[in-house]
């Protein structure tokens, strides 16, 4: 008689959720490391067009900052009688000039002595009534401008100086005289203004 056979033992089988498989971990560290990396280009990305947008010049240009700033030289004081009109009349006036390239400022003062006479001879020519009124004062400085271009090589002709006639009856006013302008256009290249600093006529 043959025995029964022994029933065959049980496989014993883990429950799946106490032991996840690793490469369900993998792949969560795998989509969190995506998510904080795609995060931290997304950011970087915004600040980089932020930043780029709000430091572009508006006209295209180099932005303001980048600009030369302009030099200021003074070239003397100066005392000079002027032209005989009803009484003798002495001026004295101190002159700086604004230069736009301050390159110049050295080419300047190696030609202050030519610059002085100039502006002397300038000033000798003039009359009280010319310079009585903020047109002739303006009409001076543009004069005195065209001077020193020409002695620092930025124009190519010589101003000439002449004095004025005395006023006759019939004649314009001096103040209207003293608004007509050089013939030669203003210079952009270098000499951007004339600044009497003082002015005094006695």
């Amino acid at each position: 008689m043959s025995k029964p056979a022994k029933p065959a033992a049980a496989a014993v089988i883990a429950p799946a959720d106490d032991q996840p498989p690793k490469s369900k971990k993998k792949l969560i560290i795998i989509i969190i490391a995506v998510v904080v990396l795609l995060t931290v280009v997304v950011a970087a990305a915004g600040y980089f067009l932020v930043f780029k947008k709000g430091n572009e010049p508006k006209d295209g240009h180099a932005a303001a900052s980048e600009e030369v700033p302009a030099k200021f030289v003074d070239i003397g004081t100066f005392t000079a009688n002027l032209v005989h009109e009803d009484s003798d009349r002495v001026m004295q006036v101190a002159i700086s000039l604004k230069l736009s390239k301050p390159e110049l400022e050295e080419k300047v003062k190696g030609s202050s002595p030519e610059i002085q006479h100039k502006v002397n001879m300038l000033l000798q020519s003039k009359r009280p009534s010319e310079l009585a009124t903020v047109e002739g004062k303006e009409k001076l400085a543009d004069e005195i401008k065209t001077q020193v271009e020409f002695i620092l090589g930025l124009r190519k002709s010589a101003p000439a100086i002449h004095t004025a006639k005395p006023a006759t009856e019939g004649d314009a006013p001096a103040s209207a005289v003293a608004q007509t302008k050089p013939a030669e256009s203003p210079s952009q290249k270098g000499v951007a203004e004339v600044l009497f600093t003082s002015f005094i006529i006695q």
